[in-house]
């Protein structure tokens, strides 16, 4: 497989700097109100944290993301219960101190192996490099309008099973009306903003969307289509973007959705992209 990539470098740095915001706002309670305002601050935040990725949890049945949520309480426990005077006790230091040593291995470990199996990564960025790769013909022909691209057959349940597949492997997150079920892939770093409703209607980003007669069409959002490095022919990107997740759905209707994540994990794109 090629690995020609025909998307821009990753340059979004959202997903880092939200855990990463925790620490300046400790760091400033702590120097005006005190370490213990400090520590259930810390507590605080870590709960906020844990309350996403169970809300992600919730939308797409990951367990992993069940895994981060469960890490989240475990520290803001251990910060809650850390006050001066239970720290300065012996028993406390230590009872304290292999909490915090067994927290760090096992949930260091466990996060490590889920970060390099790629349990916690959104796919977006795969999905958006399959689309293009067939697509050599470049051109100034965005237009916002949906494409019609294909049609497949399929009942509601079969629909439905693969949506929720796509949901629990982060490869897309599905929106279901009475008259269809739409794909939106997200990038990482882009989850935040979509999970909670802050990146607008999800009409407006890149789907694909199945309809009840079986017509596929597509939706590619403009900034995603600028995320390439050429102009690329809209009408084939179009029908490429389709076609991969009517592949998709070939493949899992098979029993063979172990292939749509090799394909994925063929592209070898980096754990944090």
């Amino acid at each position: 497989m090629s690995l020609v990539r025909k998307l821009k470098p990753d340059r979004d740095i959202t997903g880092a700097l939200i855990p990463m915001s925790m620490l300046p706002i400790f760091g400033i309670a702590t120097v005006i109100f005190g370490f213990p305002t400090g520590l259930i601050t810390l507590s605080i935040l870590m709960f906020v944290y844990s309350l996403f990725y169970l809300y992600g949890f919730v939308l797409t049945r990951n367990l992993a993301l069940l895994i981060v949520c469960g890490e989240g309480v475990f520290w803001g426990l251990l910060f809650l219960v850390y006050e001066p005077n239970f720290g300065f006790s012996q028993v406390g230091q230590i009872e304290f101190r292999v909490a915090y040593v067994t927290g760090v291995i096992f949930f260091g470990i466990v996060l490590i192996v889920l970060a390099l199996t790629r349990r916690l990564k959104w796919r977006g960025r795969e999905i958006f490099e399959l689309a293009a790769e067939s697509v050599e013909e470049t051109g100034n022909g965005y237009t916002s309008r949906p494409r019609p691209v294909g049609k497949v057959e399929y009942s509601p349940q079969q629909m439905g099973a693969f949506a929720n597949f796509c949901a629990r492997h982060l490869i897309a997150l599905p929106y279901h009306t009475s008259k269809s079920f739409t794909l939106v892939p997200i990038k990482m770093g882009e989850e935040f903003g979509r999970l909670l409703g802050l990146s607008g209607d999800y009409r407006d980003a890149t789907w694909v969307n199945f309809d009840v007669d079986g017509n596929v069409s597509v939706h590619i959002a403009q900034k995603d289509y600028l995320e390439y490095r050429e102009p690329l022919a809209f009408d084939p990107l179009c029908t490429s973007f389709g076609q991969l997740f009517i592949d998709f759905f070939e493949l899992f209707n098979k029993g063979e959705s172990v292939r749509i994540i090799d394909r994925m994990d063929d592209l070898k794109l980096s754990i944090l992209s």
